[in-house]
């Protein structure tokens, strides 16, 4: 059996790094005896995808929806798959296609895997093998008489040393190196969040409860890449220290072991509660951590359910600061009745905090409080306003976007960052300022591009 899996197309993109979730289903159709490839389309023209795609027959082609603005290429790839390949089953799965079935289901795709996808895609692959009966494989949806219907849920997996372990010799990173002017991955450590914050759709995604690997596996991974002689690792995890214990445990393996290499984690405020923990991060080599902060307003803390205060978020940084551990804070802006004097705040706090921050503005994605309050859910025409610094909500939206503007335009003008961005000896370090420059210049060349189709289609 032939199986094609695609990351798709993307209009803006923060990192260009390998699929995590598609590397482990490829190990997974590996196992079963199929013949797996693989394709990365994130920065290909869509009409270039396709002629990929096309070129040849597949038995199974699987395309992850994962972000709300690659969703009209989903879309579009199943329609235009099917034209040429009626018979080749297309599945999707990831957090848009979870959530926003309907989009999926009726644009050309046969089946959804929904949620967590390593288990439900092993029973889908041995299904098309030995044609049991679809109502036994838990975590799948598809049509049915024009609706749509969705098996039980899937058990989240308790075990995640369990997952495959990759050691990435079925896969080419050189071109993601290449990209990015880095040796560079992601990794990936636990699941699951224990909060339920109101613009995120983690839980609904990865379940309620935090699950971990071991701190032999995670370090295990590390060494993995560090044959591969890689200048960085990156934690993707929602909040790597919701287990301290675990954290702490496999800091000091590092250490033990002297694995010798960079790397950086994202973390909640209130997380850490051993101050020596900061320590351990230090002497292990952890060079970066990503901080979300959100607001320096305990009124928009507490509205987007957060799970600290702005007193965590200021000793967090100190403690971080003070190991001279790289910040890089994050903020939101755009909420509905947010003040300019609340905005403001927020901006200070992260430049007083941290050379490396960004802002974001809060959208309305899929599964967070907001979606279904959107006038534009389930149009997909306007999928595209998603990661390109769009204000949804208030009646201050210009006042918010020229904020938005005028900090980011004396952030990048910084003689600081652009020294970090292009001299700092640490590499991981110079990429975390250098990756913000590429993502910037993508976004306002995204935003020029939507303006000038705007006029072109209006002017017909």
């Amino acid at each position: 059996m032939k199986i094609l899996l695609v990351v798709p197309t993307v209009d803006t993109c923060y990192e260009h790094v390998p699929s995590m979730g598609l590397m482990n289903l490829y190990l997974i159709g590996k196992e079963l005896g199929c013949e797996m490839e693989l394709i990365d389309l994130t920065d290909v023209q869509y009409k270039k995808g396709l002629d990929i795609i096309l070129s040849k027959r597949y038995d199974i082609i699987g395309i992850t929806c994962n972000f709300t603005n690659a969703a009209p290429y989903c879309m579009q790839y199943a329609n235009d798959i099917k034209i040429t390949y009626p018979d080749t089953i297309v599945i999707s799965g990831g957090n848009h296609a979870t959530l926003v079935p309907e989009d999926i289901l009726f644009h050309g795709y046969d089946f959804i895997i929904y949620g967590e996808g390593e288990l439900t895609f092993r029973e889908f692959v041995k299904y098309c093998l030995i044609k049991r009966s679809l109502q036994d494989i838990k975590g799948l949806m598809y049509l049915s008489d024009g609706k749509i219907i969705k098996n039980k849920p899937r058990e989240l997996i308790e075990d995640l040393d369990t997952l495959p372990f990759n050691d990435y010799s079925e896969f080419d990173l050189e071109p993601y190196f290449k990209k990015s002017g880095l040796r560079y991955i992601s990794m990936e450590t636990s699941r699951g969040c224990v909060y339920n914050c109101a613009f995120c759709s983690t839980v609904r995604m990865w379940g309620h409860r935090y699950r971990h690997k071991s701190p032999r596996r995670i370090v295990d991974e590390f060494k993995i890449a560090k044959k591969l002689d890689l200048d960085f690792v990156f934690l993707e995890d929602d909040d790597v220290a919701l287990n301290e214990d675990n954290l702490r445990a496999f800091c000091k393996l590092l250490i033990e072991e002297d694995v010798g290499l960079d790397w950086g984690m994202g973390i909640g405020s209130a997380s850490i509660k051993d101050e020596s923990t900061f320590d351990l991060l230090s002497e292990s080599r952890c060079v970066k951590v990503n901080v979300c902060i959100e607001s320096a307003n305990a009124r928009l803390l507490k509205a987007y359910r957060k799970p600290y205060t702005v007193k965590d978020n200021e000793k967090l940084c100190e403690s971080l600061n003070k190991r001279r551990i790289l910040i890089h804070n994050h903020g939101v802006i755009g909420y509905f009745d947010e003040t300019v004097r609340e905005i403001l705040n927020t901006y200070f706090f992260l430049i007083k905090t941290s050379p490396l921050w960004h802002v974001s503005i809060l959208e309305p994605r899929p599964g967070s409080d907001y979606w279904q309050d959107w006038p534009g859910r389930n149009d997909s025409t306007k999928y595209n306003l998603f990661g390109k610094a769009n204000v949804f909500w208030g009646s201050k939206k210009l006042l918010i976007y020229v904020l938005y503007r005028f900090f980011a335009l004396i952030y990048f003008l910084s003689p600081v960052r652009l020294y970090k961005a292009f001299f700092e000896k640490n590499k991981g370090v110079s990429y975390s300022y250098r990756i913000q420059y590429f993502v910037a210049c993508r976004t306002v060349n995204e935003n020029i591009n939507g303006i000038l189709k705007s006029i072109f289609m209006s002017s017909n």
